[in-house]
Parts: C-alpha cells; sequence; structure tokens
C-alpha cells in the first residue's frame, strides 16, 4: 500500500510512519533472510557439485583401476598358458629324444596335440633307427663272396692257418697264398 491510500483510511500521519518503517525493516529483515538463504542453497549446490565431481573422478579411478587389473589378470592367464605350453613340449622333447621344432608342431600354440605330426615323427624315428640298425649289420658282417665288404684288410682264421703251415715261410707266389681260399 502507498501512503497515500493508508491516509485515505484515516490513519494518522504518525502511524503511517511507524507502519511504513515496520514494513521497510520487515522487507529488509526477510530480504536479508532471502540473501542468506540463497548464499546456503548456492554454497549447497556448489557442495553437491563438488561432490559429484569426487564422486565421478573417483568412479573413474575405481574403473581404471578394475581396468588395469582385469588387463594383469588376462596377462597372467596368458603367460601361465605359455609356460603349461612350454612344459608339454619340453616333455615331449625329453620322453621322445626330438627336437624343439618336432615338439612345436606336435603341441600346438592352443595346447593341443596334433596326434598326425606325432605319429610322422615316431615312423620318422623308427625308419632311421631301422636304417642305423641295417648300417650296423652291414658294417659288421662279413661278404659272402668271401672279401671283407669294405672294412679292414684283415685275414680270416683259416687263412693265416694256412699261411702257418707253410711251415713259417711266406708263400711265394700269390697263388699259392690264395691256394686255401675257396
Amino acid at each position: 500500500m502507498k501512503r497515500e491510500e493508508l491516509i485515505a483510511m484515516g490513519i494518522s500521519e504518525e502511524n503511517v510512519e511507524k507502519i511504513i518503517a515496520d514494513y521497510g525493516s520487515a522487507v529488509q529483515r526477510e530480504q536479508a533472510k532471502a540473501a542468506e538463504l540463497k548464499a546456503k542453497a548456492d554454497s549447497a549446490d556448489e557442495l553437491q557439485k563438488k561432490l559429484d565431481e569426487m564422486e565421478a573422478g573417483n568412479l573413474t579411478e575405481l574403473e581404471k583401476a578394475n581396468k588395469a587389473l582385469e588387463t594383469a589378470n588376462q596377462q597372467i592367464a596368458d603367460m601361465q598358458k605359455k609356460n603349461a605350453i612350454r612344459d608339454q613340449r619340453e616333455a615331449l622333447m625329453e620322453k621322445l629324444k626330438i627336437n624343439a621344432e618336432q615338439a612345436k608342431s606336435v603341441v600346438k600354440d592352443n595346447g593341443s596335440l596334433d596326434y598326425d605330426a606325432l605319429g610322422k615323427i615316431t615312423a620318422e624315428k623308427e625308419t632311421a633307427a631301422a636304417q642305423a640298425k641295417e648300417q650296423e649289420i652291414a658294417n659288421n658282417s662279413e661278404n659272402p663272396g668271401g672279401g671283407t665288404a669294405g672294412g679292414e684288410n684283415k685275414k680270416t682264421a683259416d687263412v693265416e692257418n694256412a699261411e702257418k703251415i707253410s711251415f713259417g715261410k711266406p708263400a711265394e707266389s700269390a697263388e699259392a697264398k690264395d691256394h686255401y681260399v675257396l
């Protein structure tokens, strides 16, 4: 209300001044309360914003830590798998006496065994062993034709005996030496 309206209502000038003063002080008090509440609300908004940022930051840090942990666990699992495969290959090399390349062809990178490759390696080893045995037998056997089969030029016991029978003197000709040879 305005001053004139109050006077028109029959209120004295002195009372109008008091009413206006009371009204002004009440408005000022309420404005001060409103300003104080606004400051508190702004402060609360700022604190809430900081809290949200901190929670988001902590969540982000937590997510980063979880991701790093997950990556580390995956690397550990990969290393354990590679070590297990390496151990399989080493055991295979030791037991079957094969080289690293052969072991790698038998134990695949995923840890499975290739039985075809294992069979091939086993067959090759058996063939090589059989050939070595045949070669050994051939090298140590006498030639059925009476020769030394490419070995040392060693005389058989009966030839040496025949040479001694000639009364200790060497035979005069090769024909005489070979007379006792069948």
